[in-house]
């Protein structure tokens, strides 16, 4: 059964590359803000990962302006396991669906796959970003002091799953 939204997510490339330092930007991700991330830091980051060329980039777009994305990455430890690493909606779209649109496709991207449980890891003090997690059915799984190496701020990660 095709979901209505599907239309309005498509795969992205290194010519969305602006658009997804606008979003990044603009969705006041908790751990960039604790840390003043620039958008050339942003746009940095955004290159490496599409040159190591371990993520599908998904936008969702919504009156012709990509409004949202999320990335998969199609291993992680465990049998047929795959890792939603990035998730991403401009501040003024968050609390519409959009971000649970986004998770539902990648979701059924990733079973049409052969895969049976997605993970992902978000910040222990990210509590908005927990909730919607566990609103979308993801259970916590584990956490990890330390785990993004930064010297202040949201420094532990907490790992979810769900099978899918």
């Amino acid at each position: 059964m095709q979901k209505n939204y599907v239309s309005n997510i498509i795969k992205l490339n290194k010519s969305h590359i602006r658009s997804l330092i606008t979003i990044d930007f603009e969705s006041e991700h908790q751990g960039d803000r604790e840390r003043n991330i620039s958008k050339s830091e942003i746009r940095k980051g955004i290159e490496k990962r599409f040159k190591k060329n371990y993520e599908v980039f998904f936008g969702y777009k919504q009156n012709n302006e990509l409004v949202g994305y999320v990335t998969l990455k199609p291993f992680f430890p465990g049998h047929k396991h795959c890792e939603v690493y990035w998730l991403a909606v401009k501040k003024k779209c968050q609390g519409k669906g959009t971000g649970t649109k986004l998770m539902n496709f990648i979701e059924d991207y990733a079973k049409k796959k052969g895969f049976r449980k997605v993970c992902l890891y978000t910040g222990k003090d990210m509590c908005l970003t927990r909730r919607f997690y566990e609103k979308n059915g993801y259970s916590f799984i584990n956490e990890f002091p330390d785990y993004y190496g930064y010297t202040s701020g949201n420094t532990t990660a907490v790992l979810y799953g769900k099978r899918i």
